[in-house]
């Protein structure tokens, strides 16, 4: 068979999702390097032993998560979402990317025909892209259209339940023994990490504002609503206790032990009896309230950058929930 024309050869696609999701990636991957390493050099400490491999390798990979987060920092600043992320008191260049990469990273190619294609998406070129046989784990050439991570997000509820946000039976979704995750853990940590940043700042997103006018609770105004709730409801709310807790005998001295030294029972990790619950269970409570606000305002933020489209949350529309307003939430 004759070959075509270098200039008629159809080349195949390696779709790059972009820097920022490639650092962010390459950003996890040095700090569990660097952790790691630390990790087992302290535990060779107390054994009195050294490991001057690991010390090297630690040395090593510190440079490596700095010029990863470095590169993030800068290529934040041209994301649509940066024109108002830089306004909320609490994010900085080194939590937000990361979240932003992760999702970035969320981009996939569909086959020709899928029904999980967005309407919006539909009209764009079909192009080949390279992809993995899970049978014989060879590259195999495809065909199909690609779709953006947050195109692929089209509700707010998509995002909370790819975060690790979305409630099941009732409850938060956690990880369970045998069962694969439905969530992407690591985007969970990072936006953990972005509220914890948001507390300390002190700002909008920790105080909150009224909802009737376009402001989200923040943490002390949905920890309010729930304390309110809880005492409704007869809990009794207590601090959360700092050692673990056997049902007969009370909480144990010994932080390692895992039954009861008197009678041998399964020593509890704190947790709640009937009718009680812990502060730091509220508060965990608000805090992930604050962050689904956060995530919707994110979402909305990004999506009407770029002109898609952003429905109500759920809430908004068949619960006649307040609509928040991203605008309304910044200090600056």
């Amino acid at each position: 068979m004759e070959e075509l024309p270098r200039e008629q050869q159809r080349e195949p696609i390696h779709r790059e999702k972009g820097d920022i999701a490639y650092f962010s990636k390459m950003s996890f991957i040095c700090e569990d390097i660097r952790v790691s390493c630390q990790v087992r050099l302290k535990h060779l400490k107390k054994l009195g032993k050294e490991s001057p491999d690991t010390e090297h390798l630690l040395a090593l990979a510190w440079p490596l998560e700095q010029f990863a987060d470095g590169r993030l920092a800068e290529m934040v600043l041209n994301h649509p979402v940066w024109p108002w992320a830089k306004r909320v008191k609490g994010i900085g260049q080194e939590n937000l990317p990361k979240v932003l990469g992760l999702i970035e990273g969320f981009g996939h190619h569909y086959p020709t025909g899928d029904q999980s294609i967005p309407p919006h998406c539909l009209y764009r070129p079909i192009e080949p892209y390279m992809e993995l046989d899970k049978t014989t784990g060879q590259p195999v050439e495809k065909e199909g259209i690609w779709v953006e991570g947050i195109e692929r997000l089209t509700l707010p509820s998509k995002l909370w339940k790819y975060s690790g946000m979305a409630v099941k039976d009732g409850v938060a979704v956690k990880r369970e023994a045998g069962t694969k995750l439905e969530y992407n853990s690591q985007l969970r940590m990072a936006f953990f990490r972005l509220a914890t940043s948001l507390m300390r700042g002190q700002g909008i997103w920790y105080t909150g504002g009224e909802p009737t006018l376009g402001f989200s609770r923040g943490y002390e105004g949905h920890r309010e609503v729930l304390t309110a709730r809880k005492n409704q409801q007869g809990y009794r709310i207590i601090p959360t206790p700092k050692k673990r807790i056997c049902p007969k005998h009370g909480p144990v001295e010994k932080k390692a032990a895992k039954y009861c030294p008197i009678c041998g029972t399964k020593l509890s990790l704190k947790a709640e009896g009937p009718g009680v619950i812990y502060q730091g269970h509220l508060h965990l409570m608000a805090l992930r309230l604050m962050l689904k606000d956060f995530q919707l305002c994110l979402w909305r933020v990004w999506r009407e950058a770029l002109g898609l489209p952003t429905p109500d949350s759920y809430g908004e529309a068949r619960l006649q929930e307040p609509r928040i307003d991203p605008w309304k939430m910044v200090d600056r």
